[in-house]
């Protein structure tokens, strides 16, 4: 298949949440003035299959395909969009469009979805191993964006200032402000380990020098930016999902700073990606 570079590619499955996805995606695209590619996997079952039943399946994913470029080209009048099947395996394919997506846009369960499930088996996968920044839509996803910031979690990490960047251009597209959200330890003046802990006034303000130093130049860079910046001791995950309520976008690094070497996915960022009411675009380190 082609899939155009540097365009938006949103994956679809016939499920109502893929769709959901397109639907975003056909906005951002818009946005952004950038072409629309909409894919749709399809695998062959493990045993032999008759030329009928290949012919079903591929019949299926066409109609998944189109249904999907039709809602993307109805909300986005004059929209480039090209709509492409593939014989292959879904998780392995975007991985591969990855490598040439401006980013890549996919519902956050499928057709496939195991009741109780948050975050759908490809999602998951696409998010930990992709080259490009991953957004996952959950279902609710509203047709306008919410009119908040737009949330990013900082950690002093790189990734975490390539999320901040990412962070800054979206908000400036969407025309609001942004929330940079930073926790520390509450294990202020306590003796962990035999090691003894920082008085919480010297963690408060590491942090804000922290905040300071990764945002520094974006400020400058990004103008018409407003930046609220939220220090909090709670947990990452929770101080995320308390900002992102009425957000319309959480950027997040695919790991931070506490990440074991290994773990492609944080768990900060797992956590968010399983609750969040809003969209939640994942960066990578490469």
């Amino acid at each position: 298949m082609t899939v155009r570079d540097g365009s938006i590619v949103v994956a679809v499955d016939g499920s109502d949440n893929a769709l959901v996805a397109t639907r975003w995606a056909a906005i951002a695209a818009e946005r952004e003035n950038l072409p629309l590619d909409v894919v749709c996997a399809f695998e062959n079952p493990p045993v032999v299959p008759t030329q009928a039943f290949l012919d079903g399946l591929r019949d299926e994913a066409r109609e998944r395909v189109d249904e999907a470029a039709a809602l993307a080209e109805k909300v986005a009048p004059g929209l480039n969009v090209a709509a492409s099947i593939v014989e292959a395996r879904p998780a392995l394919l975007l991985r591969a469009l990855s490598s040439r997506a401006h980013y890549l846009v996919v519902g956050s369960r499928g057709r496939g979805g195991v009741t109780g499930l948050l975050l759908g088996s490809v999602s998951t996968y696409v998010v930990a191993h992709g080259d490009c920044p991953v957004v996952v839509v959950p279902p609710a996803e509203t047709a306008e964006p919410p009119a908040g910031a737009v949330v990013v979690g900082l950690d002093g990490s790189q990734v975490a200032h390539k999320a901040a960047v990412e962070a800054f251009r979206q908000a400036q597209l969407l025309k609001t402000s942004l929330v940079a959200v930073h926790t520390y330890s509450a294990l202020s003046g306590e003796v962990i380990g035999g090691r003894h802990m920082p008085p919480r006034q010297q963690l408060h303000d590491e942090a804000v020098e922290l905040v300071t130093a990764q945002l520094g130049d974006l400020r400058e860079q990004y103008p018409d930016v407003n930046v609220d910046t939220v220090l909090s001791v709670d947990k990452p995950a929770q101080s995320i999902l308390d900002q992102a309520k009425d957000a319309p976008l959480v950027v997040l690094g695919n790991r931070g700073r506490g990440g074991f070497r290994g773990l492609l996915l944080g768990s900060t960022c797992q956590s968010v990606l399983h609750v969040a009411p809003c969209p939640v675009m994942v960066v990578h380190t490469q």
